[in-house]
C-alpha cells in the first residue's frame, strides 16, 4: 500500500461548505461518494484552488465565486479557505520539515493570501515549491471526469504534449523559457550599454582634446570682447525687430483662426445635437414603423377575425335553417303517422272464425262417420247400421259439447262486455284534449316571449358594439391627434434650436419663456401681445454686444422695468401668467389689457393709457389710433396655437372616449340581462314544446283508447250474435238427428255423409280464404303500425335533439354576433390605428428629413469654416515656425552670451558697452566687484548669475531697438558670428574651466571603464544561458524517449488488463510538417479488428483512456492523484476492472476516488461520504472500510460463538 501523502484537507466557507470540515485521507485509497449537487467535486476544487489554481480549473471565473454564497436560510460568508496537510517525511519538498501545510484564503474584497506552515507567502515562490516536488502545472494530479475522453479525442501533436507533460519535460521546458527570458533580457541590457558606450566615446575624446588646450588666449580677449559687445547689440536689434512683425502677424492670424475654431466648436456642438436628435428621430421613426407593422399585423388579424367569425355565423345560421328543415319534416312525419295511428284497426270476422271452427269440427265428424260407415273402403257393408248408429251417437255428444261450449263463451264474451265503460274512456279523451290546447297555448306564449328577448337582445347588441365601435374610434382619433400633438412638440423643440438659441446658449443665455406656465386660454393673447419677443433671449448687456450679428430679439437683463399701469374696465394680460420665475414677463405685459372681442378692445381704447396695449383672446393687437393688427404669427407661434388645439382635442377625444367607454359598459350590462331572458326563454320554449308533444300523444293514445273500446263492442256483439247462430245450428242438428230414422240413417248414410262432407268442405274453403284475408289485413295494419310507433319515437327524438340542438347553436349564434360586433369594432380600431401610425410615421419621417437636411445645411457651413481654417492654419504654420525660430534664436543668443559672461565675466563686465545693459543689482555682486560673490569653483552659481546677466543685457539691447524709429531688420554677418566662434573655441575657457574639464573628464573614463565591465559580465551570461538552453533540450529529448518507452510497455499492459485481452500501442507519427512527431493510439479490443479510436464504443474509450492514464501514472508515479468521477461511462463489469487496475496504482501512489459505483467503492480503503443541508451548505461523514470490515468480522464472530 502506497504510503500516506496527502494527510487532510481542510474547508471554511469554501463553495458548498460553510461550516469548518475537515476530511482525512488514508493510505492506499479513498473515496468520496455523495448525491449529485452534494459537493463532491467541491472537494477536488479545493485541493486545486489550494495548490495556486483559478478560474476554469476550479469552475469560478471570480474570487467571490469561492466563497459560500448563503441561502435562503444562511446567511453568505465573506471568508473562504483551504489548508492541506502533506507529509515530507521522504523530502518531497525541499524544506526541513517532515510535514508542511499549504493553505489559502480569499474574502469578497478580492484580497488573497498563501501561507506555508502558517507563514505568508508569494504564489511565484509556493510554484517553484511545487514544482520542485512536481505537483505544479501537472495535468495528471487531478484527471477529471472528461480528462479520459479528451485523451483518446485530442490531435496527434496535442496528445504529445500531455504526453510530455506526463513525462515531467514540462519543468525542463518551463526552465528553458525561463533562461531563454533571461537570455533574451541580457541582450537587452547589452544593447541598451552598448549604445550607451557609443555616445560617451565621443565625449570622452572631446574631453580628451580639451583638457590638453591650457596654454595662450590672453590676447585673444580683448577682440572677444569687442566683437560680442558690437554683434549683441545688432543681434538684439535684429532678434527684437523680428519678434514684433512677426509677433503682430502671428496675432492677427491667431484670433481670426480661434474665433473660427470656436465658430466650428459650436457648430460640432450644434451638429452632435442634431445628431443625437436624428438619433432620437430614428429611432422613433423605427419605433413607428414597427408599431405601424404591428398595426397592419393587428388590422389584418382583426379583419381575418372578423370574416372568420361572420363566416361562422353565416354557417351557424344555415344550421338554424337546416334544423328548422328537419323538424318540420318530423313534424309531419308524425302527423303522418298519427293519421294512421287514427285509423281503426281492419277486423276479423269473429263470426266466419267462429263458423270456420264448427265448420272445421263437423267435417271431422262426418268424415269420421264417412270413413266408419265404409269401412275404410267407400262402400256400405253388413255393419253400417251399427257403425251409424254409433256415429249418430257420438255426434249427438258432440253437438251437445259444442252447444254447452257456445253457451259458455256467450256468457264470458257478455261478462267481458260488462266490465268496459266508453264514458270513462270519453272523459279521459276530453281531459288530454284541453291538456294538449293548454300546451299549445303555453308554447304560443313562449315563442312570444322568446322573440321578444331575441329582439331585446338584438338591440343590446347593437348598441354594445355601437358604442365600442364609437369609443375605439374616439381613441384612434386621439392616439392620432396625440402623435401629431407630439410631432408638433418636436417641430416646436426644433425651431427653438435656431441661430440666436445656439449664439444666446454659448453665452449664457435663456429663453424669454423658459421656466414661465401661462394659461392655456391665454397663451394665444400673450404670444400676440410679445410678438417677435416670444422668441427672444434674455442676455446681459455684455452678451447683447457680442451677438450684434445675430438676427432675433434680445432682452437685457437687469434693465430699467416698465412702469406698471392700469384700465379701468379691462384686466391685465400678467393675470394669464401662472408662473414668471424671475419676473422678466410680468414686467413686459404690464401695460398690455386683455379684451374678449376686438368690438370691446375698441370701445375700451378710449381708457388706454399711453403706451399701453390691448390684445384679445383670438391673437388681436389694438393699439391708439384704432390700429388692429392681425399680423401672420411666425411659425413657433403657429405651432404652439397648434399644439393648444391639438392638446384640447386630445383631451375632448379621450374625454369622449371614456364616456362611450361607460356607455358601453351600461349596454354590456342590459346586453347580459337581455341574453339571460333569451336563455330563459330558449328552456321555455323547449319545455313547452315537450310539454306539448306528451299532450298530444296522450290525446292521441285516448282516442286510439276510445276507437278500441267502440270496436271491442261492436265485435262483442257480433260475436255473440254469431254464437247464437251456432248454438241455434247446433240446437237444430240435435233436433234433426233426433226425428230422422235409423232405417234412412242405414240405408243412405254414406251416401248423406259423403255428400255432408263435400258440402262442408266447399263451405270451410270459401270461409277460409275471407278469414285468411282478414288476418292478412290485420297483419299489415299492425306492422305499419308499430312501423308508425317506430317513426314518431325516432321524429320524436330527433325533434327533441334539433330543439337542444338549435338553443345551443341560437346560443353560439348570439356570442357569434356579440363576436361580431366585438370584431367589427376591433376591426375599426385597428384600422383606425394604422392610420394614425402610417400619420405618425410620415410625421416622423418629415421631422427626420427636416433634421438631415438642417445638418446638411450645418455641414456645408462647417466645410467653409474648415476650409477657412484650414487657410489660416497654413498660414499659421510658417508665423510659427519663423516665430519659434526667432524664440530659438534669442534663447541662443541668450545662452552664448551667459556663455561668455560665465567664460569671461571680468573681462566683459569692465566694457561700458556691456555694463550699461547689466542693472545694478546684477553688476554689484559680480565676481570681480563684490566679495560675497559665488567663488570660481562654484560654476553653477556662476552660471546662474552670468543667466541673467545675458537675460537683462538682452532685454537692454531690445529696449533700444523699441525706443529707435528706424527697425533694425537686417540680420548680423553670418561671417562675423563665425569669427566670434572661432575666438571662442580659441580662447576656451578660463584656468577654473579647464580643471572642470580635466575633472569631468576623468569621470568620464572611470564610467566608461565601468560599463565595458557590465558588457563582459553580460555576455557570459548570455553564453551561459545558450549553454543551458542546448542542454535542456537535449534533456527533453532524451527524457521524452526513456519515459515513451516505458508508457508505451505500460499502456499495453493495462489495455490488456482492463480488456482482458487485445492490444493496443503507442506510436510516433511524424506528418512530415511539425517540428516533432505527434503521438498514434492504436487499439483493438478482444475479438475486433483494428479500428480508429472513433469507431470505438463509448465504454470502449473510456477503458482505452483509463489504461493511458493508469499507464502515465505507472511510469511516472505521483505522491497522491485525485480521480474525479473517471468511472461514470463504465458498465458494472468494466468498473470492477477500473477497481483491480486503481487498487494496483495505490501500491505506488495515494489515490482519492470520487465515485458513484458501488464497484469502485468496494475497493476503497476509507470512505466519506458527502450530503447537502437545508442550509446548502455540505457535511461530510467518514468510515475506515478496513475498521468496519474488522468490527463486522468480530461481531459475526461473537454471534456464533453465541450460538
Amino acid at each position: 500500500m502506497s504510503r500516506l501523502r496527502l494527510r487532510e484537507v481542510r474547508l471554511s466557507g469554501f463553495k458548498t461548505f460553510a461550516d469548518k470540515t475537515t476530511i482525512a485521507f488514508t493510505p492506499g485509497i479513498t473515496a468520496i461518494v455523495g448525491p449529485n449537487g452534494s459537493g463532491k467535486s467541491n472537494v477536488v476544487d479545493a485541493l486545486r484552488w489550494a495548490l495556486g489554481e483559478a478560474g476554469r480549473g476550479i469552475r469560478s471565473k471570480r474570487v467571490e465565486e469561492v466563497i459560500f454564497a448563503g441561502s435562503e436560510k444562511r446567511r453568505p460568508l465573506g471568508l473562504a479557505e483551504v489548508s492541506l496537510s502533506i507529509a515530507n517525511d521522504d523530502g518531497l519538498f525541499d524544506l526541513p520539515f517532515t510535514e508542511i501545510e499549504i493553505a489559502r484564503r480569499a474574502d469578497r474584497g478580492g484580497g488573497q493570501e498563501y501561507l506555508l506552515n502558517r507563514e505568508k507567502i508569494r504564489l511565484r515562490d509556493l510554484n517553484e515549491l511545487l514544482d520542485g516536488a512536481g505537483l505544479a502545472e501537472n495535468g495528471l494530479l487531478f484527471i477529471g471526469q472528461g480528462a479520459v475522453d479528451q485523451a483518446l479525442s485530442l490531435k496527434a501533436e496535442e496528445r504529445r504534449a500531455l504526453v510530455e507533460e506526463f513525462a515531467g519535460t514540462a519543468r525542463h521546458e518551463r526552465r528553458r523559457a525561463r533562461a531563454e527570458t533571461e537570455m533574451k533580457e541580457a541582450i537587452d541590457n547589452r544593447a541598451r550599454v552598448e549604445e550607451i558606450l557609443g555616445t560617451l566615446r565621443p565625449q570622452e575624446r572631446r574631453l580628451a582634446t580639451l583638457a590638453k588646450q591650457e596654454a595662450g588666449r590672453e590676447e585673444l580677449l580683448t577682440e572677444a570682447v569687442e566683437r560680442i559687445a558690437a554683434l549683441g547689440a545688432a543681434r538684439g536689434a535684429w532678434i527684437a525687430s523680428r519678434r514684433v512683425r512677426i509677433g503682430g502677424q502671428l496675432s492677427t492670424v491667431t484670433s481670426e483662426l480661434q474665433s473660427i475654431r470656436e465658430q466650428l466648436r459650436n457648430a460640432d456642438e450644434e451638429a452632435h445635437r442634431r445628431r443625437e436628435r436624428l438619433g432620437l428621430a430614428r429611432t422613433d421613426l423605427d419605433v413607428a414603423r414597427r408599431a405601424l407593422e404591428a398595426a397592419r399585423e393587428a388590422r389584418e388579424s382583426a379583419e381575418r377575425a372578423f370574416a372568420r367569425v361572420d363566416a361562422e355565423s353565416s354557417a351557424l345560421t344555415r344550421d338554424v335553417e337546416r334544423i328548422a328543415s328537419e323538424v318540420a319534416v318530423a313534424e309531419a312525419e308524425i302527423a303522418s303517422v298519427e293519421a294512421l295511428r287514427a285509423a281503426a284497426a281492419p277486423a276479423v270476422d269473429a263470426e266466419a272464425v267462429a263458423a270456420l271452427e264448427i265448420l272445421d269440427a263437423d267435417l271431422s265428424a262426418a268424415r269420421r262417420e264417412l270413413e266408419a260407415l265404409t269401412d275404410g273402403t267407400g262402400e256400405g257393408s253388413s255393419d253400417s247400421a251399427v257403425r251409424a248408429q254409433r256415429s249418430r251417437e257420438v255426434e249427438r255428444a258432440d253437438l251437445t259439447a259444442r252447444l254447452e261450449r257456445l253457451q259458455a263463451e256467450r256468457t264470458a264474451v257478455t261478462a267481458d262486455g260488462a266490465s268496459e265503460d266508453p264514458s270513462a274512456v270519453e272523459n279521459v279523451l276530453i281531459l288530454a284534449a284541453t291538456a294538449a290546447s293548454d300546451a299549445a297555448a303555453r308554447l304560443a306564449a313562449a315563442s312570444r316571449e322568446l322573440a321578444e328577448a331575441e329582439s331585446g337582445a338584438a338591440a343590446a347588441r347593437a348598441t354594445v358594439g355601437e358604442s365600442e365601435r364609437a369609443a375605439r374610434a374616439a381613441e384612434a382619433e386621439a392616439a392620432s391627434v396625440s402623435g401629431r400633438l407630439t410631432a408638433l412638440e418636436a417641430r416646436r423643440a426644433a425651431l427653438q434650436e435656431r441661430a440666436l438659441s445656439k449664439a444666446a446658449h454659448a453665452i449664457g443665455g435663456r429663453s424669454l419663456l423658459a421656466g414661465a406656465e401661462l394659461r392655456e386660454e391665454g397663451r394665444t393673447a400673450v404670444l400676440a401681445a410679445l410678438g417677435a419677443l416670444a422668441r427672444g433671449f434674455v442676455v446681459d448687456q455684455r452678451g447683447a454686444s457680442l451677438l450684434d450679428d445675430e438676427q432675433g430679439a434680445l432682452l437685457i437683463d437687469g434693465a430699467d422695468a416698465i412702469g406698471a399701469t392700469t384700465h379701468p374696465t379691462l384686466p391685465s394680460l400678467t393675470s394669464e401668467i401662472v408662473s414668471d420665475p424671475d419676473g422678466l414677463l410680468g414686467r413686459l405685459l404690464a401695460s398690455v389689457f386683455v379684451a374678449p372681442s376686438v368690438a370691446a378692445a375698441l370701445s375700451a381704447l378710449a381708457d388706454l393709457p399711453l403706451g399701453g396695449t390691448i390684445v384679445t383672446r383670438a391673437g388681436a393687437v389694438v393699439r391708439h389710433g384704432g390700429v388692429v393688427i392681425r399680423e401672420t404669427e411666425p411659425e413657433d407661434a403657429l405651432v404652439d396655437s397648434e399644439i393648444s388645439r391639438a392638446a384640447a382635442t386630445t383631451e375632448r377625444l379621450r374625454t369622449a372616449a371614456a364616456a362611450l367607454r361607460s356607455e358601453a359598459m351600461v349596454a354590456a350590462g342590459t346586453l347580459t340581462a337581455a341574453e339571460s331572458r333569451l336563455a330563459q326563454g330558449r328552456d321555455a320554449e323547449v319545455s313547452t314544446r315537450a310539454a306539448l308533444r306528451a299532450a298530444e300523444s296522450a290525446r292521441a293514445e285516448a282516442e286510439r283508447r276510445r276507437d278500441a273500446v267502440r270496436r271491442s263492442t261492436l265485435e262483442r256483439a257480433e260475436r255473440i250474435s254469431r254464437l247464437d247462430a251456432a248454438v241455434t245450428a247446433a240446437q237444430a242438428r240435435l233436433n234433426e238427428i233426433a226425428l230422422t230414422p235409423e232405417q234412412a240413417i242405414a240405408t243412405d248414410a254414406a251416401t248423406q255423409w259423403r255428400a255432408r262432407v263435400e258440402e262442408l268442405t266447399a263451405r270451410r274453403a270459401d270461409l277460409a280464404t275471407a278469414v285468411e284475408a282478414d288476418r292478412a289485413a290485420l297483419r299489415t295494419w299492425e306492422l305499419a303500425r308499430a312501423r308508425g310507433d317506430a317513426t314518431v319515437a325516432g321524429a320524436s327524438a330527433r325533434i327533441t335533439r334539433a330543439a337542444e340542438e338549435r338553443g345551443a347553436l341560437e346560443t353560439r349564434s348570439a356570442n357569434l354576433r356579440a363576436q361580431l360586433a366585438e370584431q367589427s369594432g376591433l376591426a375599426a380600431a385597428a384600422r383606425a390605428a394604422a392610420t394614425q401610425r402610417e400619420e405618425s410615421v410620415q410625421a416622423k419621417a418629415a421631422l427626420q428629413v427636416e433634421i438631415e437636411s438642417e445638418i446638411a445645411t450645418d455641414e456645408e457651413a462647417k466645410r467653409g469654416l474648415r476650409s477657412r481654417e484650414q487657410q489660416l492654419d497654413e498660414a499659421l504654420r510658417p508665423l510659427e515656425r519663423d516665430a519659434q525660430a526667432v524664440e530659438f534664436e534669442r534663447e541662443r543668443f541668450i545662452e552664448e552670451l551667459s556663455g561668455d559672461l560665465a567664460a569671461f565675466g571680468r573681462r566683459l563686465s569692465e566694457d561700458a558697452r556691456l555694463a550699461a545693459g547689466i542693472p545694478v543689482a546684477l553688476r554689484a555682486t559680480a565676481p570681480a566687484d563684490d566679495a560675497e560673490a559665488p567663488a570660481d569653483g562654484d560654476t553653477a552659481a556662476r552660471e546662474g548669475l552670468a543667466r541673467q546677466q545675458a537675460a537683462a543685457l538682452a532685454l537692454y539691447w531690445e529696449g533700444q531697438h523699441a525706443s529707435s524709429e528706424q527697425a533694425s531688420l537686417v540680420a548680423p554677418d553670418p561671417e562675423e558670428l563665425r569669427a566670434l566662434e572661432r575666438l571662442r573655441r580659441k580662447i576656451g575657457p578660463l584656468e577654473a574651466g579647464g580643471a572642470s574639464i580635466v575633472m569631468e573628464h576623468q569621470e568620464l573614463r572611470a564610467r566608461l571603464e565601468s560599463l565595458e565591465v557590465q558588457t563582459r559580465d553580460l555576455d557570459g551570461a548570455i553564453e551561459k544561458a545558450a549553454t543551458l538552453m542546448r542542454e535542456l533540450d537535449q534533456l527533453v529529448e532524451s527524457t521524452f524517449t526513456e519515459q515513451f518507452a516505458a508508457l508505451q510497455t505500460t499502456f499495453a499492459s493495462n489495455f490488456q488488463l482492463l480488456f482482458g485481452g487485445g492490444d493496443a500501442q503507442l506510436r510516433l507519427a511524424d506528418d512530415g510538417e511539425s517540428r516533432r512527431p505527434g503521438v498514434e493510439i492504436d487499439a483493438r479490443p478482444p475479438l475486433k479488428r483494428r479500428q480508429q479510436l472513433s469507431l470505438l464504443s463509448g465504454g470502449e474509450r473510456a477503458l482505452t483512456g483509463v489504461a493511458l492514464l493508469l499507464g502515465m501514472l505507472a511510469v511516472r508515479p505521483l505522491p497522491f492523484v485525485v480521480l474525479d468521477e473517471v468511472d461514470a461511462a463504465l458498465d458494472e463489469a468494466n468498473v470492477t476492472r477500473f477497481g483491480d487496475a486503481i487498487r494496483e496504482l495505490s501500491e505506488r501512489t495515494q489515490v482519492v476516488v470520487i465515485t458513484h459505483n458501488r464497484g469502485t467503492v468496494e475497493v476503497a480503503d476509507s470512505l466519506w461520504g458527502v450530503t447537502v443541508g437545508e442550509d446548502a451548505a455540505s457535511r461530510v461523514f467518514g468510515l475506515r472500510l478496513d475498521e468496519a470490515k474488522r468490527i463486522a468480522d468480530q461481531a459475526r464472530a461473537e454471534r456464533e460463538a453465541a450460538r
